[in-house]
């Protein structure tokens, strides 16, 4: 697999053999930014990397037993020719990483974000890098904090070629190491508080928790989310604070939806992240939260709008269709009947061709109104299609669903006074009735009711007509 080599790879190669850095243990000063790396970007894994000769080997690692690779197949052999931090969204659309081993293999690298660490002179050593197994973008802010801690890397690399150029000439000393130590550190306290401002500033809520799911941090937004203050939720359980049925197991890496509990006791929808670390030898989880409360009124908004007819505000035909095989399940199981009324109204298009189309809704939200007050509380009322209606009534005898449909048309046929003027129609009603005991689909039971609504009309119109029992 190719992999670019720098017009100064012979002095690169130096620069990094003279600072002694490869196949040492590993150090705190370069272990705290890989840490910061996986919390901050919520990846699992981060590493600091030096691009030898032949192999990439691998100083600081989070989330990776690799402790090096062939430069062949190492991502930051192309970060190092960079002069930006070189961003891989999704490492199978790309055709320089689609067919590295490292990607194809299962749970393989699908992001990479690297940052190249350079020596003072500018010569590429390496970089530090986040992985992530799936896809995915970082936002501005994400990428300049990786920036910032790539300085940081960066700082602790020219601190080396310091102490070395005081080490050659004579002119360093232990104290002088450790006060440029002391200020790395200072540093990196400093880059850890910016963070923490970030996350404290964060419009979601973050939560960590311990491995007995004990509070260790909570921001501000987890404040305003649940009602509990920071000092009141520190060392406590989650499971009394939120989750009262339990703290969800295992990694979420994909946001799943969760109810969570708020202190006043009501449920509060959250779509939740959970990055489990190991933490100097303890295991702590990071809880993203993020309210979901207006997303899912919408999607029930949505939901219901899709089932209701817009003009007269009853069930629509997709509403019908999921209501009768309900219905006729629940006849099946009480063995009692079910009847289907299909009607159409007699005289609508004249209505629409005399006074306009504003004239015809006005006058189908009124019979929507009318028939939904002359059936039972039981019954369903649902607009089929332009002038057609269907009407469900369960637990009902074949005469009383015969006597009902001419109560309709009687109701029906009542002047109807518009805003223009007062209107006449009349409805022809096709009745099939529905027995437990008969093998009949929805389809067919709705085809019966509508051949018959047909045999209404042909008859003379403002009747009701009987469905011939199922074939």
């Amino acid at each position: 697999m190719n992999y670019p080599i720098l017009p100064d790879e012979e002095a690169r190669l130096a620069a990094l053999y003279e600072l002694a850095l490869l196949d040492t243990p590993e150090e705190p000063a370069f272990d705290r930014v890989t840490r910061l790396v996986t919390q901050l970007l919520n990846v699992p894994t981060s590493t600091v990397t030096l691009i030898d000769a032949k192999r990439q080997w691998i100083k600081s690692r989070v989330g990776t037993e690799l402790r090096e690779t062939s430069r062949s197949v190492a991502f930051c052999a192309h970060t190092i020719a960079e002069s930006a931090p070189l961003i891989v969204e999704d490492t199978r659309e790309d055709p320089r990483f689609a067919d590295n081993p490292l990607v194809t293999v299962p749970g393989g690298v699908r992001f990479y974000a690297g940052i190249p660490l350079r020596t003072s002179k500018g010569l590429a050593l390496g970089s530090l890098c986040a992985v992530d197994t799936r896809p995915r973008r970082l936002s501005d802010a994400e990428i300049n904090a990786l920036k910032d801690l790539g300085s940081i890397v960066t700082d602790e690399i020219h601190l080396r070629e310091r102490f070395l150029f005081e080490k050659q000439r004579r002119e360093a000393s232990q104290s002088s190491l450790e006060a440029l130590h002391l200020d790395l550190e200072n540093q990196i306290e400093r880059r850890t508080r910016e963070l923490n401002l970030v996350i404290e500033s964060a419009y979601d809520a973050y939560i960590s928790i311990d491995d007995n799911d004990l509070v260790l941090d909570w921001n501000r937004a987890a404040t305003t989310m649940f009602g509990w203050t920071r000092r009141e939720a520190l060392a406590r359980s989650i499971e009394h604070l939120i989750f009262p049925d339990g703290m969800p197991e295992g990694d979420q890496q994909t946001p799943v939806t969760y109810y969570a509990a708020r202190r006043d006791g009501s449920s509060l929808p959250v779509e939740m992240r959970i990055k489990s670390l190991d933490i100097e030898g303890r295991r702590q989880r990071s809880l993203f939260l993020h309210d979901v409360t207006e997303r899912i009124q919408l999607e029930r908004l949505r939901d219901l709008e899709a089932r209701e007819d817009a003009l007269t505000q009853l069930p629509n035909r997709r509403a019908l269709d999921e209501r009768l095989p309900e219905a006729m399940a629940r006849t099946r199981r009480q063995q009692t009947a079910l009847a289907v009324l299909f009607m159409d109204l007699d005289g609508f298009k004249a209505v629409n061709d005399l006074h306009g189309h504003a004239a015809g809704d006005e006058l189908l939200r009124e019979i929507a109104k009318r028939l939904s007050a002359a059936v039972r509380e039981t019954d369903y009322v649902a607009r089929w299609a332009g002038d057609e209606f269907v009407v469900l009534l369960e637990n009902i005898a074949l005469d009383a669903a015969e006597r009902l449909a001419r109560q309709l048309i009687d109701t029906l046929e009542q002047p109807v006074q518009l805003q223009e003027a007062e209107v006449h129609v009349s409805a022809s009603i096709g009745v099939a009735l529905y027995k437990p005991d008969v093998s009949e689909t929805a389809l067919e039971l709705l085809k019966r009711a509508d051949v018959a609504m047909y045999n209404a009309k042909h008859a003379g119109k403002a009747q009701a007509c009987m469905a011939d029992a199922p074939a």
